[in-house]
């Protein structure tokens, strides 16, 4: 495809949502759909455990004391819960991953009144709102993530979810347990909308870092997350692996980890140190599948610090540059950055030697080369021809170290690398190893033509087209092209931090590690 033809002329009168190039090269779709699969359940915004909970309780108590199928009476329901949830955790303090926080803090400071009324903060459109999607954190993240543990099932005859027998009403039950007493104030203060500020420090005990060690209802939410709560199918299965992951990675380490640390542990197969991890047999596919994962996480990086390279470069020529020129150009650079005698690409990729800990924070490791090539990593936003040399050198060391086991990564992509709207480490390893005998600085010309430019040009109009979405980077206009907007690498974010978050919030992670009740779940078959 000529460069031009990825060009997108738009008339005066034509209107596009012009947006920032999220995955300017198509390769994090490949990453998203490993994640979900690694932990499925828990999502990015799924931020405290207990929220699930108060579905439940909420589902089930609507049904009895309400039974109104309308979705607006139950979206109402939603959005005042949340709030009066928002007003717990401000009145209690020291909670984290609360929808509407800095709203109940607004309401909760100065002269407040002794019955506080949100009822119209709750509301959709409300000026005030306590959060601006109209059906709240339910919506934005914990329905799906609800329906995908079993917590609520569909029914045919509407459109409100309901508790299932298996898992959901078992969980309502368990939080009205623990409501006690407070049950039938905490509904009557969601019905009416409105809570004093006596009853706002009795209903602490109800925020999300209450659950009790000894309570049926953190039973519960254990049960759900590794697979004993009646449901044990292939996503469970993984959840439980990754979360069991998780857990002897807080043991080795002997404090609560961090995503970072999980992800490049499993990663590298020990610690920023070299301690070595053993995640035991049964557990060692879950490791590999992580694994790839990560690898390809650091492939799209890579790949993308090449794209900000040429981004800057082109920075360079407000008034156009002919693709060619722009990339003979960086190509030159890169290939003057090698060492002399750097015939190939199969000679420079041979020259490459893998660090033995991948997580080393010095050297060539993976985990070093990605701290200096990510924007957060540089003292400037500016991508200097060093860095790129890096880049560079990762994907190097990534196909070596992968090349043997593609056909393990291949299962795992499953049919996403023969896909033409997908592409991932198994895509790219198999251009890189056509490349292998052309000389060096042809074969980074190919690399940053076909597999960046080219393609950013394609992702870019594949969205213009189909989702009406703005997103190049880099205009044409009369065989030159222009920078149009800046974009830089970014890793993934594999919902990494929301699960530790829920193994603290049960105690099976503290501050000094894995807890005894931790240990005994790593024991249990």
């Amino acid at each position: 495809m000529p460069i031009a033809a990825a060009s997108a002329h738009l008339p005066e009168w034509t209107e596009y949502r012009s947006k920032s190039g999220l995955d300017p090269l198509g390769m994090q779709n490949t990453s998203v759909n490993l994640y979900q699969s690694l932990i499925p359940g828990i999502g990015n915004v799924t931020l405290r455990m207990r929220y699930y909970g108060l579905y439940a309780w909420l589902s089930a108590t609507y049904a009895k004391r309400v039974g109104d199928t309308n979705p607006v009476t139950w979206q109402r329901y939603i959005r005042r819960t949340e709030a009066l949830y928002a007003l717990i955790a401000q009145a209690r303090g020291n909670e984290g991953g609360i929808t509407g926080i800095q709203w109940a803090q607004r309401r909760l400071s100065g002269d407040v009144p002794k019955v506080v009324d949100f009822a119209a903060d709750a509301e959709p459109k409300s000026e005030t709102f306590y959060f601006k999607l109209p059906w709240g954190a339910y919506g934005l993240a914990y329905a799906s993530q609800l329906s995908e543990v079993g917590i609520f099932t569909d029914v045919v005859t509407h459109d409100i979810a309901v508790p299932s027998e298996t898992v959901g009403d078992t969980l309502a039950q368990a939080f009205a347990d623990e409501l006690d007493d407070l049950g039938l104030p905490f509904y009557n203060a969601i019905e009416r909308g409105r809570v004093s500020q006596a009853d706002l420090e009795r209903f602490g005990r109800l925020s999300p870092s209450g659950i009790r060690k000894q309570a049926a209802e953190r039973t519960c939410y254990e049960n759900i997350l590794f697979a004993r709560a009646g449901i044990s199918d292939a996503n469970a299965l993984s959840r439980k692996a990754s979360l069991s992951l998780v857990l002897k990675i807080a043991g080795m380490l002997r404090r609560s980890p961090t995503p970072d640390d999980v992800r490049w542990i499993l990663y590298a197969g020990r610690d920023a140190k070299g301690q070595n991890f053993d995640p035991g047999p049964t557990l060692a596919a879950q490791v590999d599948r992580w694994r790839g994962y990560q690898a390809n996480d650091l492939c799209h990086v890579a790949l993308e610090t090449l794209l900000r390279y040429l981004l800057d470069t082109l920075a360079d020529y407000p008034r156009g540059i002919a693709p060619a020129a722009l990339i003979g150009l960086c190509a030159q650079r890169i290939a003057d950055a090698a060492r002399p005698g750097t015939k190939s690409w199969g000679t420079f990729a041979a020259s490459i030697k893998s660090a033995p800990n991948s997580f080393a924070p010095s050297g060539d490791s993976e985990w070093a080369l990605v701290r200096d090539v990510l924007p957060s990593g540089r003292e400037t936003n500016f991508c200097s021809t060093e860095t790129a040399f890096k880049a560079l050198t990762l994907l190097a060391i990534l196909d070596k170290r992968f090349v043997a086991g593609l056909e393990a990564l291949k299962r795992e992509l499953h049919q996403l690398g023969n896909m033409t709207a997908f592409h991932s480490l198994l895509t790219e390893s198999q251009f890189l190893q056509g490349c292998a005998d052309l000389p060096f600085q042809e074969a980074v010309a190919r690399l940053l033509e076909e597999r960046v430019l080219r393609r950013h040009l394609w992702v870019a109009l594949k969205k213009l087209r189909h989702q009406g979405d703005y997103t190049f980077l880099i205009e044409t206009d009369d065989g030159l092209i222009r920078l149009r907007k800046k974009d830089g690498p970014t890793l993934t974010n594999p919902r990494l931090g929301p699960t530790i978050q829920f193994l603290r919030d049960i105690h099976l992670i503290d501050d000094t590690g894995l807890t005894p009740r931790g240990q005994k779940v790593l024991e249990a078959p």
